[in-house]
């Protein structure tokens, strides 16, 4: 059995090459707070096909004692990716960080001394920032299908005109201490290690988008408490690649992850038992076909 340390700083990257170096030495610098001996940083790689890997091999080499690098065969997903790199590194605390965030220390002391204010707190989020210093949209109040629907069809704009909800905090006063939340996004948060040998990690049903949605809401209905410190901060290079344009591969992922999340708390309703059928089934033709190719090509270079 493997000895816990005192906190893993998890990444996961894929194709990540252009912004993952400025995050791990993030994580290292951070790290020098802590006993060699009581720190680790896992890098998870989801099979990228830029020069992730050799960035990975690259600090592992230069840092073994505290480094561990994990190469993928194939792409199992975010949420698969971050569940592989716990299980490398047992810890009381975990910090998920996104390969496009970067942060100073000074940020982990405040959320471990938010996590540690009350037994019943699983996650602390903190607050995201663009380029220019201007905060992000990172935490928000759990989704109706109702209004991920209209967002989706109608945009932004017009949807506040049809469907007034606050998704995204928009009405609560700039908090200048910790406050509880719905959920927060998983491109840098801080897990408590003791829930998580309780209850997981993140729901691998969901390859992108959504788990930490799903993480966040597991915890409330587990009897824990989601915050958010505002006096953390870190530096979220975002894309929003699922919503750059109306359709997409990561629209298409983005809406399948929604049904999923639906699906998995409405399971007692027959419409959404349903769905979770067809995306059950849809999954197995999708990776039926994969198959195939990936016979064809064996059988054609034999």
């Amino acid at each position: 059995m493997k000895v816990k340390c005192d906190i893993t700083f998890i990444i996961v990257s894929y194709n990540s090459a252009k912004t993952l170096r400025g995050s791990i030495e993030s994580c290292l610098m951070a790290a020098k707070e802590f006993e060699r001996s009581q720190v680790k940083i896992v890098v998870y790689d989801n099979a990228s096909t830029d020069n992730s890997p050799e960035i990975i091999h690259e600090f592992v080499e230069k840092y073994p004692k505290i480094f561990i690098g994990i190469q993928g065969k194939q792409n199992l997903g975010f949420a698969r990716g971050n569940n592989q790199a716990i299980a490398a590194s047992p810890s009381h605390e975990y910090v998920l960080v996104n390969p496009d965030v970067m942060f100073k220390s000074e940020a982990i002391k405040h959320l471990q001394n938010t996590l540690y204010t009350a037994s019943d707190i699983a996650v602390v989020c903190p607050k995201l920032l663009n380029l220019d210093s201007t905060p992000q949209k990172s935490i928000r109040k759990f989704p109706t299908f109702t209004y991920l629907f209209f967002k989706h069809f109608l945009g932004e704009k017009l949807l506040n005109l049809v469907y007034n909800f606050d998704y995204y905090y928009t009405e609560m006063p700039s908090p200048e201490t910790a406050v509880e939340i719905n959920w927060g996004i998983g491109a840098f948060m801080l897990i408590s290690g003791d829930y998580v040998s309780k209850h997981g990690l993140f729901d691998e049903r969901f390859f992108l988008y959504f788990e930490d949605v799903s993480l966040c809401l597991d915890a409330w209905q587990n009897g824990y408490r989601v915050l958010y410190q505002p006096q953390a901060s870190a530096l979220h290079l975002y894309s929003q690649a699922s919503t750059s344009s109306r359709f997409n591969y990561l629209t298409f992922v983005h809406i399948v992850s929604a049904l999923k999340f639906f699906a998995k708390y409405r399971s007692s309703q027959i419409q959404w038992q349903l769905i979770s059928w067809l995306i059950g089934v849809n999954t197995k033709l999708i990776n039926s076909i994969k198959f195939s190719k990936s016979l064809k090509i064996l059988i054609g270079n034999g």
